[in-house]
């Protein structure tokens, strides 16, 4: 095993995802970003050989797994620095006039330089360490260059963000997030091979230095010297002023949480437990307006889709237009239910994919949707339907999302669930057995989900989780074929073992109703 360690000595994290973008900081750190440090450490510090075959030992390394903790983002504010490019202007008169003596040379101080804005986005993790872990890795015989090269980072990302690196001898932390394929909550550069030639190439300090020394003994010529030392330099470098470059980026590969091991597994529905959580920001939506959200969701998703048309498992239509018959995304709304001051507000939106979809698929298909493609930052989208709601929503990638937020509080294990959104039904029942058979319509719908058949199911208007709107609020599903109002229920259901979730069951389970939350044995709700 080879382990890096990095200990942000001020205890935050100051640095840019990408480039000028300074609107929010990165966390956690980009292994590039670190090996990008390291090389810069060889740079300036005479490129030793045996320093510079450890780093492209590293590049050729499989990216490594992370250790770090959550952050938060400190406020990002607007600075106006003084520029660092101004000139004194050379004059042969002296002069006592403000304005002469500013141009002159005081223009250099930093109370007379031009302004010009400067974002400092920083991060503060709850714990300052950071580890890089290659767990199949063995330093072998570049362990003294590492340690000699990584005794030479003094900061990552700004100037002012200081650290300490060192090369792990026990690490007995495990991985918070892991390399992956397809989606993935946050995207980070990895390094790759080549990487170390490619710095080079962009830092080009070497040339840089020459040709700022040979311009200086050029000022200080005369006469022919001058001259045939100018021919000199333009036939070196030509027209061209050699100048660092900006580094260009690495590879972005998807970065996950670990997946804990599964010892038994437990029934679930033919929808994949990971969910896609988006948080929503803006005016207040009620549950109510889940038709609305999902449909507008819906709406953006099909358009940034890369694929026109969009596959059968994304859209829920097979080429012909027509209805699939297999199971494909859903849409649903995360809201602010089951505890004593939940008000049912809507706080994210949900994506559930089929179960053992193809990952390079869907990231192939949902990539360009949640991240924007220069950055690897979470994209924001606009949710906009008239008098009903205006809202962004982005990609939740916090390590500790709120409670409604976190995929588990929707799909943990349990034998009872009760309904969020109202569970619809295929069709109207009348007699007096008509709850009996509506009851059976939904062990019906569970089936069809995947799950073993309900021991039973209770039909009300009310829900039994706190701060959901009754039944009637909800406005009625509408049936395509001939535009009929489908009845619906909230409902509990109880089944003989454990499943897993998510549940969506019903006849508006793929746009946001049916959505079902697990409850504790007595009726508690879990979490």
């Amino acid at each position: 095993m080879f382990v890096l360690g990095i200990d942000y000595l001020n205890e935050w994290s100051m640095a840019a995802p990408m480039g000028m973008q300074k609107d929010r900081p990165e966390w956690p750190p980009h292994p590039d970003r670190i090996f990008m440090a390291m090389a810069a450490a060889w740079f300036e510090t005479g490129e030793d050989s045996a320093e510079g075959a450890a780093l492209r030992w590293i590049e050729s390394l499989s990216p490594p797994a992370i250790a770090a903790s959550d952050a938060v983002s400190r406020t990002v504010v607007t600075s106006y620095v003084p520029v660092n490019d101004t000139r004194v202007k050379k004059t042969s008169t002296a002069s006592t006039d403000l304005e002469k003596l500013k141009s002159n040379g005081l223009g250099m101080l930093p109370e007379h330089r031009l302004r010009q804005p400067r974002s400092f986005p920083v991060a503060i993790p709850h714990d300052p360490k950071v580890y890089l872990i290659w767990p199949e890795a063995e330093m072998g015989v570049h362990r003294a260059a590492l340690e000699r090269l990584v005794a030479k980072v003094t900061h990552v990302g700004h100037s002012a963000s200081f650290v300490r690196v060192w090369v792990v001898d026990r690490c007995e932390v495990a991985p918070t997030w892991q390399p992956v394929e397809g989606l993935a909550r946050h995207r980070l550069r990895v390094p790759v091979p080549g990487r170390l030639d490619q710095l080079a190439r962009d830092y080009n300090g070497h040339e840089v230095l020459e040709y700022a020394a040979l311009r200086t003994e050029a000022d200080r010529l005369r006469g022919k010297a001058k001259r045939r030392l100018n021919q000199e330099i333009r036939q070196r470098f030509g027209d061209l002023v050699p100048v660092s470059r900006r580094p260009r980026t690495g590879r972005w590969l998807g970065y996950d949480q670990p997946k804990p091991p599964v010892a038994m597994p437990e029934p679930g529905t033919v929808f994949d437990p990971h969910l896609i959580v988006f948080a929503i920001r803006g005016r207040q939506i009620s549950l109510p307006t889940t038709l609305k959200l999902t449909q507008a969701l819906r709406n953006v998703l099909m358009d940034t889709c890369p694929l026109q048309p969009p596959p059968e498992w994304f859209s829920g239509h097979r080429s012909g237009g027509l209805p699939t018959t297999e199971p494909h995304m859903a849409l649903f709304p995360l809201s602010f239910v089951g505890s004593q001051y939940a008000d049912g507000r809507v706080m994210g939106l949900g994506l559930a994919m089929p179960q053992n979809l193809n990952a390079t698929e869907a990231g192939h298909c949902l990539e360009s949707f949640l991240r924007e493609s220069d950055t690897g930052l979470p994209r924001q989208h606009r949710l906009f339907d008239g008098r009903w709601f205006e809202c962004t929503i982005e990609l939740e990638t916090r390590e500790q999302p709120p409670h409604n937020l976190n995929p588990g509080t929707w799909t943990k294990s349990s034998r009872i669930w009760a309904s969020v959104t109202p569970v619809v039904l295929n069709r109207h029942y009348k007699g007096k057995d008509k709850w009996t058979q509506a009851a059976e319509n939904i062990k019906d719908a569970c089936q069809h989900i995947g799950l073993p058949r309900p021991q039973e199911v209770l039909l009300h208007p009310t829900s039994l989780v706190q701060g959901v709107p009754t039944a009637r609020e909800y406005p009625q599903l509408v049936r395509k074929s001939d535009g009929g109002r489908m009845s619906h229920n909230h409902a509990l259901i109880i089944f003989d073992q454990p499943v897993r979730g998510p549940v969506l069951v019903g006849a508006g389970r793929f746009r946001g109703y049916g959505l079902c939350r697990p409850m504790g044995e007595q009726g508690a709700q879990n979490g």
